[in-house]
């Protein structure tokens, strides 16, 4: 997967389940459209961002933000804005 293309599926995802080297996690866009990012089963990982590029640049797995694991990322689960 490209940036440009993860770019543009979490821009139309009203949530999304991705997996990033086996470990799965939840973007979900609220009605705020606020992006809020969890790893499954660990809580404390949730963090929150009003942009995708800013979601995508600092959010963080193992100190590295997620645009660097862009190649090792599937998208498990997808509903579209347009879905909801």
């Amino acid at each position: 997967m490209k940036r440009r293309e993860l770019t543009e599926k979490i821009e139309q995802a009203y949530k999304m389940v991705i997996s990033v080297g086996g470990r799965m996690f939840r973007i979900v866009r609220d009605e705020d459209d606020v992006l809020t990012i969890t790893e499954r089963n660990h809580k404390e990982s949730e963090k929150h961002y009003t942009d995708t590029r800013d979601l995508i640049s600092r959010y963080r797995i193992d100190g590295k933000p997620l645009r660097d694991y862009i190649d090792r990322i599937t998208i498990v689960k997808y509903v579209a804005l347009l879905d909801a």
